[in-house]
């Protein structure tokens, strides 16, 4: 058996069942869809730090991040309301710094999927405007999502995340 082929056989033991030895990588995660909220386009950027080697369940390959960064929004949002059938659409520009638990299992060398819940710090369109806003729109405020990832090579994956505020297709580097 050659060099590449030994690799290749213990790169393909990879398993969901069998917990991983070793550390986890940092990600930088760079990413951009549609928000539902306002209805809208969402981009940002978010670094992981793993907490957890094999986090919750100890018996299977998974890992638990947290994960911070910077999100941009240009929504829409009512604007000049004088009843209910008398408001007229305006889009804007939002930012959102979130804060997330990211969960993520492992099913084998090109693929997982996760789970992520948090939070956001969120300046909607109307605060640039120096307008008073309520925060009734509490998808902006709060962060859940679940998604899965195509690992193209041990630092680069491809991304994609369902939720609220946004669904989004990304990029993922993993280094360290």
């Amino acid at each position: 058996m050659c060099s590449s082929d030994l690799a290749y056989a213990q790169r393909g033991r990879v398993d969901i069942r069998t917990p991983h030895t070793g550390s986890r990588p940092f990600q930088l995660d760079v990413h951009a869809g549609f928000t539902w909220w306002g209805v809208g386009f969402a981009s940002g950027a978010r670094f992981g730090i793993p907490i957890l080697n094999n986090g919750f369940v100890p018996s299977i390959n998974n890992a638990v991040y947290i994960n911070f960064g910077a999100d941009f929004y240009w929504t829409r949002w009512y604007r000049n309301c004088r009843g209910p059938n008398d408001c007229y659409w305006e889009y804007g520009f939002g930012l959102g710094f979130p804060v997330a638990l990211h969960w993520e299992f492992y099913f084998n060398e090109n693929w997982s999927a996760f789970v992520e819940l948090g939070f956001q710090l969120f300046f909607h369109p109307r605060f640039w405007n120096g307008e008073p806003y309520d925060v009734y729109e509490a998808g902006y405020w709060f962060l859940g999502a679940v998604g899965g990832s195509f690992h193209v090579t041990e630092w680069f994956l491809l991304t994609l995340r369902v939720g609220t505020p946004y669904v989004s297709f990304g990029m993922t580097f993993q280094f360290g």
